[in-house]
């Protein structure tokens, strides 16, 4: 590419002559990025497209100039730019800093943003050879789980630290919506507010812009990432040729979130060969779209032999993609839990004995924690059934506490020796500190 050309592109995208704009903070993950800093180590933001990892570098840099750091010793390459098409490769990644050293900075070692890296060809070499040769420091995103896998862990085996980024937690939802969080000393007041507030949140999800919009236009922008994942993330990047079969396997799996499944059931469903369909789900599982919960067996051949549940990164997407949450809000609010489980590192499984357990956690090498979720426990048959797995859960893996989330029910029950948290998931989220 000519470098003229080439550096415009770069100066769109930088801050080397315009203000840089102000985004919504989130403090954990900048804590981690300042913790990693210290290493030198390549530091990696992965997750779902839209989830906030360009805004975390944005305020990243922001940060680095508050330190000290001078705005032309930073390098900001956004390669979903479509000027890049068609020469996304190594030797384009070797141009762009040429031309940065050219125009901007020849002096002083640069802090490099690659973000999107996963369309460029064998990034990695020239990423693993520019740390190794300490030419700068080195920040990826994508939005593909495999970028740490197979396309390029052997690579950059021990030289990187990644961080998952997901959509807005409640509590990250409430301080973007400039209210308060509650004092951990104190008794939570104003119940309504939070609560009204988390019934919002359990349909809008979590993504930035998206949570920011009316009802209408939500959806439309929810419904224009979901096209997005399908058409750009799936079926360009893996050479498909038949969209619809896709997305047939995408709403079928949203529409059994929390439901055991296995893929000869999908197969059969939805006329495929099993091949496909598990080609399918292991694409949507890489764009960070769904994710999958073994039943937990301390046997690693039985817990891939047996059936498996599904979970979605946002509730945002469940509500504008498959059934109304009023079909199934028991179903949103476990699979609200799940994403905080996962958002808070927890190992997760589900259990099943004669009775079944939505979340077992595993702490180490032993269960050290179950939960289930359900909308309510008014109902005799309900609270029976609910409790009876979860106790059956806990006398398994030898545990004395247990946990029951719910919409609002809230109060303890001590069974046989066993105590019950009886508590509503809007608390649950508020008071959870991982």
């Amino acid at each position: 590419m000519e470098k003229n050309k080439l550096f415009s592109i770069l100066n769109d995208w930088n801050y080397w002559d315009k203000p840089m704009p102000e985004f919504f903070p989130r403090d954990e993950y900048q804590q981690k990025i300042n913790h990693y800093l210290k290493t030198g180590e390549v530091i990696v933001l992965r997750g779902i497209r839209r989830s906030g990892k360009s805004t975390l570098m944005i305020n990243h840099i922001r940060q680095l100039i508050n330190n000290g750091v001078k705005i032309k010793e930073i390098l900001f390459v956004n390669f979903e730019d479509p000027r890049f098409e068609g020469e996304l490769n190594s030797e384009l990644l070797e141009q762009i800093f040429e031309v940065y050293k050219e125009f901007v900075n020849n002096e002083i070692k640069p802090h490099i943003f690659l973000d999107e890296v996963q369309h460029v060809a064998q990034w990695e070499k020239w990423v693993l050879a520019g740390y190794e040769l300490n030419r700068a420091q080195f920040y990826v995103t994508g939005s593909s789980s495999k970028l740490l896998s197979r396309e390029f862990g052997t690579a950059l085996s021990g030289r990187f630290l990644a961080i998952d980024v997901f959509p807005l937690g409640f509590k990250e939802y409430l301080l973007f919506n400039n209210l308060t969080l509650p004092d951990k000393s104190a008794v939570i007041t104003q119940k309504l507010l939070y609560k009204k507030n988390f019934n919002n949140y359990l349909r809008a999800g979590g993504f930035p812009k998206a949570c920011t919009l009316d009802d209408d236009l939500r959806r439309q922008e929810i419904l224009m990432y979901y096209e997005t994942i399908i058409l750009k993330d799936i079926v360009a990047r893996h050479n498909l040729k038949n969209y619809e079969n896709v997305k047939r396997v995408s709403l079928y799996l949203l529409s059994n979130i929390g439901k055991p499944f296995n893929l000869n059931k999908v197969r059969k469903s939805l006329t495929l060969s099993y091949d496909l369909a598990d080609k399918y789900f292991e694409y949507l599982k890489d764009t960070y779209l769904l994710f999958e919960v073994y039943k937990y067996d301390f046997s690693l051949n039985k817990q891939y032999a047996n059936c498996r549940k599904v979970y979605c990164i946002d509730n945002g997407i469940l509500t504008n993609t498959s059934f109304r949450i009023s079909e199934d809000y028991g179903r949103y609010l476990e699979n609200l839990v799940f994403i905080e489980l996962l958002r808070c590192g927890h190992e997760v499984y589900f259990y099943q004995g004669k009775k079944e357990c939505d979340f077992v956690i595993r702490q180490g090498i032993n269960i050290g924690q179950a939960i289930q979720v359900c909308y309510s426990l008014a109902e005799d048959m309900t609270k029976k059934s609910e409790v009876q797995g979860l106790m059956e859960a806990m006398k398994t893996y030898g545990l004395k506490k247990g946990y029951i989330l719910t919409e609002d029910d809230e109060y303890e029950m001590n069974i046989e020796n066993f105590s019950i948290m009886v508590k509503p998931v809007w608390k649950w989220l508020l008071e959870n500190n991982k």
